[in-house]
């Protein structure tokens, strides 16, 4: 299974994926900040 088929799982109809810049934390909406590390730095990603 490739990259962008496994994004568009995660994604799915949205077509929008965050994700934490600083540890890779993936989220389908956009946080405040990351959940896991505390980082506000959240890349938006459209597809």
């Amino acid at each position: 299974m490739g990259v962008v088929t496994k994004i568009k799982q995660f994604v799915g109809d949205e077509g929008e994926l965050y994700e934490c810049r600083n540890c890779g934390e993936k989220f389908n909406h956009e946080p405040e900040a990351c959940s896991t590390c505390g980082s506000t730095e959240i890349a938006h990603y459209e597809f």
